[in-house]
């Protein structure tokens, strides 16, 4: 064995045999689909419970797919801008969740018009092989002046980093594994653009285009952990290096992923300010850190059970890191790296990122959230482990690379570590009364000794041992037996309602219906499910109705409620019209106010927290009055919410709006589609013209074609200023900042095809 010290790098290839690449992407191949084997068997799906996958991602890709079909785009493109179905209508190609650009998910989207859910399942399989490919790739680079090139030396970090506890943990959450893939494969090029033997000016170019991918992928959080990692990387070379054409190199590649990913990132970044997220405090922020005694969990699983139904201890289930019993005893064997500067800094980097994902248990983790822009919108710093899983498997290969026969002194000390270990797990959970510790103490003591006698003897064979690990442990966590479709069947409620004239809403209030069904049937529901992305101003309003049948819940146009058979979802104003389906029955709200109305008595107020008070007031009645936020010029001062002429209706009067006397008034929809309606409103008197519709910006109105201000009403919706006579009022949901990405996007996709093809012809 060559030795050269890791960071020289030759001119000359190792002598890799030609098969050997297929016969790793191969097996690393065959591994992911082993933790991901559910497909295969009928009646299994991942994950446990169905997850994100089944009651949030499923539904918001099929609304994709029904959507992005040629018909569609052209007749009701807008219906990707602005998603009427969820939440009483919100953001759709904003919402960065869905994923809309990013490239496998578009091939499917297309694919499939249907999207069947071994479809995503598949995405999830595929993921598991980018990230395995992507560490086999950046082992092979780093060993590059190794002559006897193993198959071992890449394959055993390939298997640690693509089922270590990031990638299990979330099998349901598939936009963090999916972005999270992609971090082997940025450090590659990274690295190929400063350590290559010979000049490569695609690396970078390639290190930008990696993680613009992974940022179209959809999950803020992990884009932002990878982004903190390159930095980190950067900062490694320029300080402890002295390489200064980093800071040329790293501004090309942040250029290059912004510009990929700007369709994507603009508008995001637009709808993360109207978010709960844009600005958490400290506790939220800090919730689902890792507890330091949740290291046991690297060591062994079962020390606190892994999966969300087996997981015991008091605190929050978090990612614990663990990456195989076997990786650590390699990691063990590591020698010799001060001649590796780049295995030093991950050492330190794995440490920092240990550190970080300990959150509110040490000061690291404030200060970055006090400091660093951006921190205040993330929570769970558990996830921050990737990064310490991903210097653990990079050091893995490395100590694969450097095994020798060992002096028994040294041997016996690797021993005693291992005893110490494995004292750990047996101890760590014993104060917390766990009875399984010893079948934890155990098994960890098998894996340990066949650890041992492995890379003394056999060490060849150390990436079966770690496979079956971490295949016991890990493809089994997050499978249940289950049908992915229930809650998602069109029966004859879904037919009755679709039948009913509209624009109308449901709300949904089943058991047997996922809470985002209505994006799939196609009809438009006033809520769907927790979403850490929810406009916040509507998210408010709706929480704080009260209860059904409420005036602030009656302004919702909620005109149907879906329920369990024979369970009333309120009282006697919701009247049993439909129950004709074997799981549900629908109910009649009696008092659901239309979906636009005439007001003749405005409230005005000055800020959001006063038209949130005054919408709650006592006296406050949608019916006849709205909450104007900002005063139109030219209008009356401002009433208060307990002056005479806004005084409230008598019960009998709610969902009508009462004109001036002898005032006649009508209203009609000429259109309605998803992002785009037209009112016809006739009036003898100038009045305001108001929507359950939601606010956002990208909304324009017209009023008989000219440009006309849109107020935000009641907290969380619209209206606009009619004159009196009649008047054709067109919204349109339009979006700026996607139109803007969008066309970056495309110019730097050109760029970067032009640069390559010159680096093409000069090489």
């Amino acid at each position: 064995m060559s030795s050269q010290p890791p960071n020289h790098r030759t001119t000359e290839l190792p002598s890799h045999p030609t098969t050997q690449l297929p016969l790793a992407l191969g097996l690393i191949l065959l591994a992911a689909l082993a933790f991901v084997w559910p497909p295969f068997v009928p009646g299994w799906i991942i994950p446990q419970g169905g997850g994100d996958l089944v009651s949030f991602l499923w539904p918001t890709y099929r609304y994709a797919t029904q959507h992005l079909n040629l018909s569609s785009l052209i007749t009701d493109h807008r219906s990707l801008l602005w998603n009427p179905t969820l939440y009483s209508g919100a953001p759709f190609a904003a919402d960065n969740q869905t994923g809309l650009f990013y490239p496998p998910n578009l091939f499917l989207f297309l694919l499939f018009p249907d999207l069947p859910y071994p479809a995503l399942e598949a995405l999830v399989a595929f993921h598991l092989f980018l990230a395995g490919t992507g560490m086999y790739l950046l082992m092979r680079f780093e060993m590059f002046e190794i002559g006897d090139w193993r198959l071992e030396i890449g394959l055993f970090p390939a298997l640690a980093f693509m089922a270590s506890d990031v990638f299990i943990t979330h099998l349901g959450n598939y936009n963090i594994v999916a972005v999270s893939a992609w971090l082997p494969l940025i450090f590659l090029f990274l690295r190929q653009s400063l350590h290559a033997p010979r000049p490569t000016p695609h690396a970078p170019l390639l290190a930008g285009f990696a993680f613009g991918l992974a940022a179209l992928a959809g999950h803020a959080q992990m884009t932002f952990i990878l982004a903190l990692a390159c930095a980190l990387y950067g900062l490694y070379e320029l300080t402890l290096q002295r390489r200064w054409r980093v800071i040329a190199l790293g501004l090309l590649s942040a250029l290059i992923a912004f510009g990929v990913s700007a369709i994507a990132l603009l508008p995001a970044l637009e709808m993360l300010r109207h978010t709960a997220r844009a600005a958490l405090d400290y506790s939220e922020a800090s919730r689902w850190s890792l507890p330091p005694l949740g290291l046991a969990g690297m060591i062994s699983p079962l020390v606190f059970g892994r999966g969300a139904r087996s997981f015991w201890p008091a605190w929050d289930r978090v990612e614990l890191g663990y990456i195989g019993l076997t990786t650590l005893i390699v990691v063990l064997q590591l020698r010799k790296v001060r001649g590796w500067p780049f295995g030093i800094w991950l050492l330190g980097f794995g440490v920092l990122s240990l550190f970080i994902a300990f959150g509110k248990y040490t000061p690291i983790h404030f200060l970055l959230f006090k400091f660093v822009p951006g921190f205040a919108s993330l929570r769970v710093p558990a996830r921050f482990i990737l990064l310490t899983n991903f210097a653990l498997a990079i050091l893995a290969g490395y100590a694969l690379s450097t095994l020798s026969p060992s002096s028994a002194l040294f041997r016996w000390g690797r021993v005693g570590a291992g005893v110490l270990a494995f004292g750990f797990v047996l101890l760590a959970p014993l104060p917390l009364g766990h009875p399984p510790a010893w079948v934890a103490a155990t098994v960890a003591l098998t894996i340990f000794v066949a650890a041992i006698l492995l890379i003394h003897f056999r060490p060849a064979f150390l990436p079966l041992l770690l496979f079956a690990e971490l295949v016991a442990f890990g493809a089994f966590v997050e499978v249940d037996r289950a049908d992915p479709n229930a809650g998602y069947e069109r029966g004859p409620a879904v037919e009755y309602l679709l039948a009913q004239p509209g624009p109308t809403r449901i709300d949904v209030a089943a058991s047997k219906w996922q809470p985002d069904a209505p994006a799939v049937f196609g009809l438009e529901s006033i809520t769907g499910i927790s979403n850490p992305l929810a406009l916040a101003h509507y998210d408010r309003y709706y929480w704080s109705v009260g209860y059904r049948g409420s005036p602030q819940y009656n302004f919702l146009n909620a005109q149907f409620v879906v329920a369990d058979k024979d369970s009333p979802p309120a009282d006697s104003t919701f009247v049993p019209i439909f129950n004709e389906d074997p799981d549900v029955d629908i109910y009649l709200n009696t008092n659901a106010m239309p979906r636009v109305s005439l007001i003749y008595d405005p409230i005005f107020v000055d800020s959001s927290g006063a038209a949130f008070a005054a919408v709650h007031a006592p006296t406050f009645n949608p019916s006849s009055q709205a909450v104007l936020q900002i005063q139109p010029p030219n209008h009356p001062t401002t009433q208060p919410p307990n002056h005479p002429a806004t005084a409230p209706r008598s019960d009998s009067e709610v969902g009508t709006t009462q004109p001036p006397p002898n005032s006649p008034s009508n209203l009609f929809y000429t259109d309605y589609r998803p992002g785009h309606f037209t009112v016809v409103a006739q009036t003898s008197s100038p009045a305001f013209l108001v929507f359950s519709e939601v606010w956002y910006p990208g909304w324009v109105a017209t009023i008989n074609g000219s440009p006309a201000p849109i107020v935000r009403a009641n907290s969380a919706f619209m209206a606009v200023a009619v004159p009196a006579g009649e008047s054709i009022v067109a919204f349109e949901f339009t979006a700026p900042a996607l139109a803007v990405g969008g066309i970056i996007t495309l110019i730097t996709l050109l760029a970067c095809a032009a640069a390559w093809l010159t680096f093409r012809r000069k090489t």
